[in-house]
């Protein structure tokens, strides 16, 4: 059976068509459109006109995709923007389709089903990170379920709308958004999660793994490959010290030269800053060494839940 999902995020629309046989999933179409839904959002708490506009643009023309490619059963889901605006009958009552504006929990709930769909990294207990554009996602968890997760309201447009900064970032500019990722941290999740990190009885550790958009890239940049090859990226693991190099080396650099970054989106050169420091001081304040990558997250869940 063939199915899909959109997934329309604060940087971008996605679209996942895959053939569904009993669990497994074979992805026949993965693409996106960056239409920024988030931009303006965080200065006032509305969704603009003209991201609206791309978005529907965008979600049209994928919808449009995905019956040339025999799927007729696609689902659309909103996330971060779209739940945290004051005005999101603008944007659905112009796409006038059904779509789940999922919650902060569900969200996490279906970031939880699609990482445990590789069957590599659902071995050991992990503590899942999917930072998005308008929020991350922490879920704890095993082979057994999820014990514990949390949404926070911190991402990388989030991040950079509220902190804009030059080209090339200043040193000082670093240290404020560091502070911001830091004391967000602090605030929403870490207690909790540290709590869960540290349990009595524990068997086996814990690793980290990453989802979403900016863990991939990430990994692409690590194997010097501009192409989406599953099976490598998810054989990635990233040392801290390696996060730290790459977030380096893009606060080092201006836009123009971090477009050139091979497995770096040109269209992401900006927002990846912000989501490099997400995970590294992710990594630092709960004591990770290393980060592994996971391709699979929010549709690959939706799809698993239908």
């Amino acid at each position: 059976m063939r199915r899909g999902v959109i997934d329309i995020g604060t940087n971008s629309v996605k679209l996942l068509i895959a053939d569904l046989r009993g669990d497994e999933i074979s992805p026949h179409l993965e693409t996106s459109r960056q239409t920024r839904l988030g931009r303006g959002l965080y200065s006032g708490g509305k969704l603009q006109a003209e991201p609206i506009q791309a978005t529907v643009a965008a979600v049209n023309e994928l919808l449009a995709l995905a019956k040339a490619n025999d799927c007729s059963d696609t689902r659309i889901i909103a996330t971060s923007a779209v739940r945290d605006s004051s005005n999101p009958a603008e944007l659905l009552e112009s796409l006038g389709q059904a779509v789940d504006v999922l919650s902060g929990d569900n969200e996490a709930r279906l970031v939880f089903a699609g990482v445990m769909g590789c069957p590599r990294l659902a071995k050991s207990p992990m503590l899942m990170i999917d930072v998005g554009g308008g929020s991350t996602e922490f879920i704890v968890g095993d082979v057994g379920g999820m014990r514990f997760h949390t949404s926070i309201p911190l991402g990388s447009v989030r991040l950079m709308e509220r902190h804009p900064v030059s080209d090339p970032p200043a040193g000082g500019e670093l240290e404020t958004v560091c502070k911001s990722v830091d004391q967000t941290l602090s605030e929403t999740s870490l207690p909790g999660l540290r709590g869960q990190l540290n349990a009595p009885g524990q068997a086996q550790p814990f690793i980290m793994v990453g989802s979403g958009g900016m863990a991939s890239i990430l990994a692409k940049m690590e194997l010097v490959d501009d192409d989406y090859d599953r099976e490598r990226m998810e054989a990635v693991e990233l040392p801290l010290d390696r996060v730290t190099a790459w977030r380096e080396r893009l606060w080092g650099l201006t836009v123009a030269r971090r477009r050139e970054i091979t497995g770096l989106p040109p269209k992401r050169a900006d927002v990846a800053l912000f989501g490099s420091l997400i995970y590294e001081q992710a990594m630092r304040q709960l004591g990770f060494a290393a980060l592994r990558v996971s391709t699979r997250g929010i549709r690959f869940g939706v799809l698993q839940t239908k």
